[in-house]
């Protein structure tokens, strides 16, 4: 990550705080089903449009995520939910910087959420995507139960529609999508990866989940190809990227063959035979680092909201 834009990411200040909700309140958690649950039940009475700093308790240690609310919303109105990780040594603000989901969200009418990794300062936070990555993993932070926590928090705050909830990030952040498709299947519909791997294993999903993954050819750190760095605590390089995607069309029950099409600096190969509103594909990105892609170059952000969009939970 551009040591700049770090330093710049960790001293934005403090998000606005929802009306009538700062980061010093907690609700009482709802209940998040274990399989695939229709819209929360019981609509929210206030649903203020705006941003939030939020903290729930996880075994007696405070975590934080940032909430973004788009306005022009209808209060009980169920609403997909996007989850942004940032990469290793980033921030929840830094990941709100680069991928400019809020205003996509403005546009379209979801919830974003970026969590917050765990670690001992700003400048070492991580996600525990099992072998990988940082004091999350060396730690065995339980990060799944941060995600079920937050989604039981914002069911205090907004209407969430269970059959549409997303997770994507890059790097660490990706590592960490993979491993929520693992094993939250029943609760995400899509996942979208940006240049990471899956060194999480086994990985049996109870479901079938769409997933995007995005990467970029000039990546030396997580190369398109294979190799690099080794993964973590694992004594291997990272697998090349079309290995990890041609995993998971294997998982949820796609046929070896695919489609290839390009568009200016993105080659999207779309796996085929997929059962119903299921799709697995790859897109390689010209030109692009080990980051999130400025969106002058490619539209990350709208390539993979498009995405969800197209992928409810069958």
């Amino acid at each position: 990550m551009n040591k700049k834009n770090l330093i710049f990411a960790l001293f934005v200040p403090v998000l606005f705080v929802l009306s009538g909700c700062t980061s010093a309140q907690r609700a009482t958690p709802a209940t998040i089903p274990t399989t695939t649950p229709a819209a929360s039940p019981t609509p929210v009475a206030t649903m203020v449009p705006g941003d939030a700093e939020r903290t729930v308790t996880i075994g007696g240690t405070q975590r934080m995520y940032l909430l973004h609310i788009p306005p022009g919303l209808t209060a009980g109105q169920p609403l997909p939910l996007v989850l942004v990780f940032h990469d290793l040594f980033a921030n929840a603000e830094y990941a709100r910087q680069v991928t400019g989901f809020d205003d996509i969200a403005d546009a379209h009418g979801f919830l974003v959420a970026y969590p917050n990794g765990s670690g001992p300062d700003p400048n070492s936070l991580s996600f525990n995507a099992g072998p990988c990555c940082g004091v999350a993993a060396e730690q065995n932070i339980d990060d799944e139960a941060f995600v079920r926590t937050i989604l039981s928090d914002l069911g205090t705050v907004v209407r969430i529609d269970f059959h549409r909830i997303y997770s994507t990030g890059w790097g660490n952040g990706a590592f960490f999508s993979n491993r929520l498709g693992c094993d939250m299947s029943g609760t995400f519909a899509a996942i979208a990866t940006v240049n990471g791997a899956l060194p999480y294993d086994p990985c049996r999903p109870e479901q079938q989940v769409s997933v995007i993954h995005l990467h970029g050819l000039k990546d030396k750190f997580m190369p398109y190809a294979g190799g690099g760095r080794k993964i973590g605590t694992l004594d291997q390089p990272y697998p090349p990227a079309r290995d990890v995607v041609t995993a998971w069309a294997t998982r949820d029950g796609c046929s070896d063959g695919a489609q290839e099409t390009q568009n200016g600096l993105v080659t999207r190969i779309v796996f085929d035979g997929c059962p119903a509103g299921i799709n697995v594909e790859i897109d390689t990105l010209s030109g692009i680092g080990h980051s999130w892609p400025s969106q002058y170059a490619v539209p990350a952000s709208e390539m993979i909201w498009d995405f969800f969009a197209a992928h409810p939970k069958p």
